[in-house]
């Protein structure tokens, strides 16, 4: 028996697939839950084998928890899905360890399959999402950039990211700038539009 957390906020979406797991003989649902702040205690609580994860969620998202997740459960699988991907989701989650990275459209007999795969010790990454993250490639941003254009994304100005970050405005301003210019973007309203399109911040 493969004991599965559904980890997924659209409630319709939940509902259809507990409906369908409760369909196999191997497969158990121990809890269908719909935040990400819930996903640490219901794992320790539950113990399950595969955790079938969103990767966008309120709060915390997928990826953000991945790390999260093995540092609680060490044994557990993870399956991530995604409704939007973006290349650059698709290379942290290969980076972070998922097991499997799956568009949310798939068939759900290919998903019970996955699951299944992934349970027994195979990873199953999406050849079509691989192939279109290995097109765009690594992000061009250094780590300090990444931070910079993170902090812009969330509406702060220059001064606020300077503060945050403990650097003069001016050093902030010449990383956006320098963003902007590796992104081939004309301001930083465009860069993090491409990063963020990208799945680069």
């Amino acid at each position: 028996m493969i004991r599965v957390l559904l980890v997924e906020d659209h409630v319709l979406l939940r509902t259809a697939l507990v409906a369908v797991f409760s369909l196999e003989a191997d497969i158990e649902v121990v809890a269908a839950i719909g935040d990400g702040a819930e996903v640490l205690s219901t794992v320790r609580r539950t113990a399950p084998d595969v955790i079938v994860l969103d990767i966008h969620l309120p709060g915390i998202d997928g990826l953000g928890l991945l790390p999260l997740i093995q540092a609680a459960d060490p044994r557990v699988k993870v399956l991530l899905l995604v409704s939007h991907p973006r290349p650059g989701d698709v290379r942290r989650a290969i980076r972070g360890g998922a097991d499997g990275f799956q568009h949310t459209d798939l068939a759900s007999g290919r998903l019970l399959a996955v699951i299944r795969e992934i349970q027994a010790g195979e990873r199953a990454i999406d050849p079509q999402l691989a192939i279109n993250a290995m097109m765009y490639g690594e992000s061009p941003l250094t780590a300090r950039e990444t931070e910079v254009l993170l902090l812009a994304a969330e509406g702060r100005s220059a001064p606020e990211v300077a503060r945050s970050l403990h650097l003069s405005p001016g050093a902030i301003r010449n990383y956006l700038s320098a963003a902007s210019a590796k992104l081939g973007a004309r301001n930083r309203s465009e860069a993090i539009r491409t990063a963020t399109d990208k799945g680069w911040i």
